[in-house]
């Protein structure tokens, strides 16, 4: 067990939150940059299907992007308050693979019936299965480090509402981008500042 080195100020948590949201949406034009590249190589369409290949390969570009950039920019944020956490980029660019996973199985398995349903339970699962690697790297290192998974399907549970009102991907990748950051700002409160410390600290002394 290693101890909190520190409690951030209170400035940290609104760094947190902007320059993760900045970060996906980043990710997206940075995507879309590379799909243009990789459209100028194979062509437009796939396999001379009507499926381009913006449309086929885009979220297989967005998503590990997404993980690469949110992860470093976390990594940089926490390391000054949390000790080694050298894992925390891989764990986060597994974490958001885990969504090709996930999706798999739920259109194998979907039962047609209520569909609201369906998409806050997939964008909940989808949240928290973003953040078990996360959790992992965390869960030696912070006491109740479950509040961050739960923080996480919470933030993509909530993106789910909004995919409800509006299927238009930019609105919805700014849910994904402002949402989950909010939520995970709060559980960094709460593991870094508000829950306590002292079993943590006494465990580390006593090793």
């Amino acid at each position: 067990m290693s101890a909190i080195n520190k409690i951030p100020q209170r400035f940290f948590y609104l760094e947190w939150i902007v320059l993760n949201a900045i970060t996906v949406v980043l990710a997206w034009y940075v995507s879309w940059a590379l799909i243009s590249l990789i459209e100028d190589v194979v062509g437009g369409m796939v396999g001379g299907q009507s499926r381009t290949t913006e449309d086929f390969l885009f979220l297989y570009v967005l998503f590990p992007i997404i993980g690469l950039l949110t992860g470093i920019i976390q990594f940089v944020l926490l390391r000054r308050y949390i000790p080694r956490l050298a894992g925390w980029i891989a764990a986060t660019v597994l974490g958001w693979l885990m969504p090709f996973v996930i999706g798999f199985i739920i259109t194998r398995l979907f039962v047609p019936g209520n569909s609201t349903i369906w998409i806050m339970a997939g964008m909940l699962l989808i949240g928290t299965m973003i953040a078990l690697p996360q959790w992992w790297q965390l869960r030696q290192r912070v006491l109740h480090a479950s509040w961050w998974v739960l923080a996480y399907g919470l933030g993509w549970g909530t993106v789910g509402l909004l995919n409800l009102v509006t299927s238009e991907p930019f609105p919805v990748l700014l849910g994904i981008a402002i949402v989950p950051a909010i939520a995970t700002s709060i559980a960094c409160w709460q593991l870094l500042d508000r829950l306590p410390k002292h079993d943590l600290e006494s465990r580390t002394s006593s090793h």
